[in-house]
This record gives structure tokens, C-alpha cells and sequence, in this order.
């Protein structure tokens, strides 16, 4: 494939780590016990397969994301509702679904132009460190506190063979 699209990343280094799936368990606003999905859900941890049980780690991968600009986004929230705070301005209600509806189309898309066959949006739950894989792959994710462009990941690959 000649030039891919920005928002289709090669990994150049997966990092994996088995301590990744226990940030689900920390606290955020709003749930003081980590996310309630943790346990129940078979896509998150502990129930989610390992990432090596889940592609072929030695074969091409790649990251593919969404790009939403939150700053922006909750600046035009603060000048329709100048009584709300910063949080309530980026409040994931009003914009989330926009980022996980381009980062469905895009992954799709990717899937046909890489002719890959596995893709998983809850990497971190697999044991991927998405930040570190990211980062040494030439994409810099920003911080949850600090976010100006908000992205959704997806990891596509190649499924395992036997």
C-alpha cells in the first residue's frame, strides 16, 4: 500500500503489559470503583481475550482514530450555555457518539483497503498499553485531563492461526 491515510497508523512496537487491564478499576467522577463494565462485559477485563490470543502479534498491525475537536467543540458549548462549567462543556453526552460513528466508518474502511480480519476497539482491555503503542508509533494521544483533540482507537490485524 502506498500512502495511507493519517488516521490509519502502523504500530511500529505493541506494548502490552498485564497491569493495563486494571486501569479500568480506577476511579473517576461519577464511579469510585473504576468502570462499572469491569467483570461483566465480555469485551472488558477479565473476560476480554489476551491481545496475543486475539491477533497475530507477528504479523503488520495497525491503529486506526478518530479526531474530534473537543476544545472547540466546548468552546461553542460555553457560549451557548455561559452558566455551565468546563466539565459540563465537554461532557461526552454531546459528542461522543460523533467520534465512535467516524471511528466505526474509518476502521471499516481501513479493514477493506489492509484486507485485515480483526479489529478490536478495547484494545486496553486486551493488555495494550494504547498511549506507549501509540506514541512509538508516530501518534501522540492527549491526556484525559488535558484533551483539545479527542480519539477513538481501534487495532486492527490479522487473526491467529494455529
Amino acid at each position: 500500500m502506498d500512502k495511507l491515510p493519517k488516521w490509519i497508523v502502523p504500530v511500529k512496537r505493541l506494548v502490552i503489559s498485564p497491569r493495563v487491564a486494571d486501569w479500568c478499576k480506577l476511579a473517576y467522577p461519577g464511579h469510585p470503583k473504576g468502570c462499572p463494565n469491569y467483570g461483566k462485559a465480555a469485551k472488558c477485563p477479565p473476560k476480554a481475550p489476551h491481545i496475543t490470543d486475539f491477533i497475530d502479534i507477528t504479523r503488520s498491525i495497525y491503529l486506526v482514530h478518530s479526531e474530534f475537536d473537543l476544545k472547540s467543540h466546548a468552546e461553542q458549548m460555553k457560549e451557548k450555555h455561559p452558566e455551565w462549567t468546563a466539565r459540563q462543556c465537554r461532557c461526552l453526552l454531546y459528542w461522543q457518539s460523533r467520534s465512535r460513528k467516524q471511528m466505526k466508518e474509518r476502521a471499516l474502511l481501513a479493514i477493506k483497503m489492509l484486507r485485515t480480519n480483526r479489529a478490536t476497539a478495547c484494545p486496553e482491555a486486551m493488555g495494550v498499553n494504547v498511549f506507549a503503542t501509540a506514541l512509538l508509533s508516530g501518534l501522540k494521544l492527549d491526556r484525559t485531563r488535558s484533551i483539545d483533540i479527542a480519539r477513538h482507537v481501534t487495532l486492527l490485524g490479522y487473526l491467529k492461526e494455529n
